[in-house]
């Protein structure tokens, strides 16, 4: 990834990043959220964009955050097409192959000796903070749908923060949001879809996530999905929401029916973008999605996906995570 290479993972000293990830972590411990969410209103003076069924899509050089406020305030979200490199998601996929199989492996071995190193070498916070059954169950979940959170793997957790930076993403999103951004250890995930892919259930994180809350998603597809690929991408309803749409009838209580979303949105028909390896999606709490799902997809999809959220407008219960340097140690903010 630029200057920061799979070489850099395997030959590195790794205490060093447990320790700053673990102090990241930290730094949100006893943290309560203080600020108000920004408000998203639909900008009155219309952009002539470029459209992927119905979702705005620009290149890299275009984003810039007045672009992505509106883009998520009209449309609900941006596709932004070759934010990455194809050769850096080559690199990425490596990377989710290395970590979701080691996070796999640690599931058949005791404490004692679970397999640490560049891959797998989760912060001992992780205990303290999903406690009782939460961690196991997290671990289980990831394991049974080809992922695994970034935070079990510290130095490639800390990796991918530099490349944030390169990319421009702090500044980008400090900027959106209007105050310093923060990360989610558990909606910091890398993906490789299981096949045969099973249907997956309409949500909107904010049912589950809370809706008092500023937020910014990017889901980074690392290989091509989505429309007729035979990979899944992800369905979404092209629209700006503000609201939870209802439960009722759907699986689970923070999911959507589908004949909820075929009632509700009979005029805004459900899409699924085309994504080449390194474009981006960003969006929200309120965004409407599901894995897409048809019959006969046949194709592995990679992504990474990664919540930011202010830094005082953030969910509790999904640990967020310090995003600022922090003094070796401390828990705090580095100042210097």
């Amino acid at each position: 990834m630029h200057s920061t290479t799979l070489r850099v993972l395997d030959h590195g000293e790794h205490d060093r990043e447990r320790e700053s990830l673990n102090d990241r972590i930290a730094a949100f411990r006893d943290r309560t959220p203080t600020a108000s969410p920004r408000k998203l209103a639909p900008h009155p003076q219309a952009r002539q964009l470029s459209l992927c069924e119905g979702i705005p899509e620009i290149g890299p050089d275009e984003l810039e955050p007045d672009l992505l406020d509106y883009c998520l305030c009209n449309h609900g979200a941006l596709i932004v097409r070759g934010l990455v490199a194809p050769s850096t998601a080559a690199e990425l996929r490596e990377l989710c192959d290395r970590v979701i199989d080691r996070c796999a492996s640690a599931l058949d071995k005791p404490a004692g000796e679970l397999p640490r190193g560049a891959y797998y070498d989760p912060p001992d916070i992780l205990r303290e903070i999903m406690q009782g059954a939460e961690l196991a169950y997290s671990r289980g979940f990831h394991n049974t749908s080809g992922s695994a959170m970034c935070v079990e793997a510290p130095a490639v957790a800390e990796a991918l923060l530099r490349f944030y930076n390169e990319l421009g993403l702090y500044e980008l999103l400090h900027s959106y949001l209007g105050e310093e951004p923060c990360l989610s250890a558990k909606k910091w995930v890398l993906r490789r879809s299981v096949l045969p892919v099973s249907p997956a259930g309409w949500h909107q994180d904010g049912a589950f996530m809370g809706t008092d809350i500023s937020s910014v998603n990017l889901w980074l597809p690392l290989s091509r999905c989505g429309g007729d690929t035979g990979a899944p991408g992800l369905d979404l309803i092209p629209a700006r929401l503000n609201e939870i749409v209802s439960a009722e009838d759907a699986y689970f209580g923070w999911s959507v029916a589908p004949d909820t979303v075929d009632r509700e949105f009979a005029g805004q028909s459900a899409v699924a973008p085309v994504f080449d390896a390194g474009d981006a999606l960003f969006f929200d709490h309120y965004c409407l999605h599901r894995t897409q799902f048809r019959e006969h997809l046949d194709q592995t999809r990679y992504a990474l996906e990664t919540w930011f959220f202010g830094s005082q407008s953030f969910p509790r219960n999904q640990v967020p995570l310090a995003w600022e340097p922090l003094a070796p140690g401390s828990g705090e903010a580095s100042t210097a």
